[in-house]
């Protein structure tokens, strides 16, 4: 379950990150860590901690709750 979380959350920053039109490297600077790190958190290798999540929230102009939307499922 856990990293069906994560996934979750990689997932969503990924999408935010390229919906914004800046790189992992560009985010990275922004939120203060290393390109890797970024990408560790994209591909859900990353248990991230809820300050590290908020900075993201913060760099990509979105709200935090946004790192944890799920997909509708079609019936």
């Amino acid at each position: 379950m856990s990293e069906d979380v994560r996934r979750l959350v990689g997932g969503n920053v990924k999408k935010l990150r390229i919906a914004a039109g800046i790189t992992q490297a560009e985010l990275a600077d922004l939120v203060g860590v290393d390109r890797a790190y970024i990408s560790g958190l994209e591909q859900g290798n990353r248990n991230a901690t809820i300050v590290s999540l908020w900075h993201v929230a913060q760099a990509l102009d979105a709200p935090i709750r946004s790192l944890f939307d799920e997909a509708k499922k079609s019936r």
